[in-house]
């Protein structure tokens, strides 16, 4: 049986029953032949030269038994595969086990019973505690679970087979978190997320997840084939090859052709050709123009293109006009569209743009996300008049402002910050997981982002020769930090004593110091786990969301307020609760915009203006809200 009962410690679950020759090698293995001896009795002639890794095949073999026993309402089966008779051990001064006899004697001379029995006779016999008695009991009903097996008839797993019935129970408990009740849904969620699919699904790691990926693979014929993204990492995939070719429905921007009575070369609102003072045939073109004011993949570059792409593509495929036709009604109507978005616009989040299940909405969006909204597209609209594309805008109408059903009214929300109270149940929760690398670096990051208040892409921009340190003075207020940002040049933040404790004690767990700039000053402030290189902006948001998400899971029943809170928290939070506190402590509004980069004075005052945290509330004009 070899290492059974580590092999089993992972996933397990494949379906298929093996052949009469495998289900010998497994009957070997429990018997206590090695596997590579086992396989060379049993396998090693129907394959070209031996197997590598033996210990492998029967791993998987012991997985396809068990998920037969599982599909046929028999977990307690299952359970015993599990079990290894060489893990029963007895005291250390135990006599000479079976195994050890076995190996004394000539080989292959005796059959097991053989063996058993001259074993019994030269050391005389055993109780029920005794150790050798014990690992011949749990052979005897590990074969008797074998015979029972190898009678079945086989049932192949289909799409709309509960996922409990084939895989382990804690697994696809892990699963049902997420919505993933059925075997359907799990190709349809790793179709959609591709190979990092586990990511959102606590307690599945990659090697598991692989295993569920070779499973479904190996059940291709009545479960659905999965797409080749969902097989291989993103660096790894052939963009250019696996994008499906351009269209006119619900497809990205790059990938989108509007038909010729809708792209905008005739558009009823189209100023007069000679006056337009941009390279722009269609919409398409307009559009690309208006994005190319910001670099490209910046990540106000991506929030614009979001918004313009998906009021592009509602104009074309749900109104049937090019987005220079449409008017103040088309607007209006556009409103209540995103309120409410039809399913069929719709899909996961991180959807890869190259995939053909990608769609330019999650859900509906918030009250807050649909005036940011109608904001960009007012304010691209408004480009394009100036730029002599457009005669008007037609969202001059629309106050900005105004959210589906808001009838003008100003839309109040809860600032998107955490306070002190529940930063700080938010490191008790942090200083209760199992030490690691993985919480080190995220304690990094939640604590220096809320003290400096850096964007994200400034953290991922970050070296450790960006940090500066002043000879004149001493401790921690020595130090500041050059960041990296095209929105503001020469800005330097400094590092309060919270901060510098913060990178300090997080490097000095990657073998790093605070003055080792001139040692490694490409060395990233914040670094991946196995490579040691920069993490990017959008992974820095998942590390934190992810985090945020599972401490609001943890703390519902006991604090629901401030689990609710995190649970929609990110990176951001962190940011907006720096200048909150900034504000609070007495900097003026000039302090705050220096140490958050802002490039305008207005948008510092948000901090002083419309909330005021004190404690967990926010204090707005004549009102209190709970935070």
């Amino acid at each position: 049986m070899g290492r059974l009962s580590t092999a089993l410690t992972q996933v397990s679950v494949t379906s298929l029953r093996p052949t009469p020759r495998e289900m010998a090698f497994v009957r070997a293995c429990v018997q206590g032949v090695e596997p590579a001896d086992a396989w060379a009795r049993y396998l090693a002639h129907d394959r070209t030269a031996i197997h590598p890794k033996p210990g492998l095949v029967l791993r998987r073999l012991l997985d396809e038994l068990r998920s037969l026993a599982r599909a046929h309402g028999r977990p307690g089966v299952a359970a015993l595969l599990v079990r290894d008779p060489a893990a029963v051990r007895g005291p250390a001064n135990d006599r000479l086990s079976l195994e050890a006899y076995r190996d004394q004697q000539p080989l292959d001379f005796y059959s097991e019973a053989e063996l058993a029995d001259l074993y019994r006779s030269e050391f005389g016999g055993s109780t029920w505690r005794d150790p050798a008695r014990r690992r011949d009991r749990l052979r005897t009903r590990l074969l008797e679970a074998l015979q029972w097996l190898g009678s079945l008839s086989v049932r192949m797993p289909l799409p709309e087979d509960p996922v409990a019935s084939w895989l382990e129970p804690s697994v696809a408990g892990r699963l049902a978190v997420v919505g993933v009740r059925t075997l359907g849904d799990l190709s349809s969620w790793i179709s959609t997320r591709g190979f990092r699919w586990h990511r959102p699904v606590r307690g599945i790691g990659p090697r598991g997840a692989a295993r569920i990926v070779r499973w479904l693979q190996d059940h291709e014929p009545t479960v659905g084939a999965l797409p080749a993204h969902a097989l291989l990492a993103d660096r790894q995939i052939d963009k250019a090859a696996s994008t499906p070719t351009p269209c006119a429905g619900i497809v990205p921007l790059e990938r989108f052709v509007a038909p010729q009575t809708s792209d905008g070369s005739r558009g009823s609102n189209r100023a007069p050709f000679d006056q337009c003072r941009i390279q722009a045939l269609g919409d398409a073109d307009a559009v690309r123009a208006w994005l190319a004011q910001w670099r490209e993949g910046a990540a106000t570059w991506r929030a614009y293109r979001k918004e313009a792409e998906r009021f592009m593509l509602w104009a074309v495929v749900e109104r049937d006009k090019a987005l220079s036709s449409l008017g103040e009604s088309d607007c209006a109507a556009y409103r209540e569209f995103i309120a409410r978005p039809d399913p069929r616009w719709t899909a996961p989040r991180r959807t890869p743009r190259w995939s053909d299940q990608w769609r330019p909405f999650e859900g509906p969006l918030a009250p807050r996300s649909a005036t940011l909204a109608a904001s960009i597209l007012r304010a691209m609209l408004e480009w394009l008049v100036r730029q002599g594309y457009l005669r008007v805008n037609p969202w001059v109408t629309s106050p900005a402002g105004e959210a589906p059903g808001a009838k003008g009214a100003r839309v109040q929300s809860p600032l998107r910050a955490l306070s002190t109270s529940q930063l700080e149940e938010w490191r008790r929760w942090l200083d209760g997981r199992p030490p690691s690398a993985a919480i080190d670096r995220l304690r990094f990051i939640v604590d220096f982002t809320a003290s400096t208040g850096l964007r994200r892409t400034e953290l991922a921009a970050a070296r450790l020769d960006d940090l500066l340190r002043d000879p004149g003075e001493k401790g921690p207020s020595a130090y500041r930090l050059r960041v990296r940002s095209r929105r503001v040049t020469g800005r330097e933040v400094p590092l309060s004593a919270s901060a510098v404790l913060a990178l300090q004690t997080y490097l000095r767990s990657r073998g790093l110091s605070i003055d080792a700039g001139a040692d490694a000053p490409d060395a990233p402030l914040v670094a991946s786990l196995r490579s040691g290189s920069a993490l990017t902006d959008v992974r820095l948001y998942e590390i934190v969301s992810i985090a945020m998400k599972r401490c609001a899971s943890d703390l519902a029943a006991r604090e629901p307020h401030t689990a609710h809170r995190m649970s929609a928290a990110s990176i951001q939070w962190l940011r907006h609760s720096c200048g909150i506190q900034a504000a609070g402590a007495g900097a003026g509004a000039s302090e705050v915009q220096a140490l958050l980069g802002h490039a305008r004075a207005a948008s510092a005052k948000v901090y002083f203006e419309e909330p005021r945290l004190e404690g967990d509330v926010v204090r707005r004009t004549g009102r209190a809200e709970m935070i």
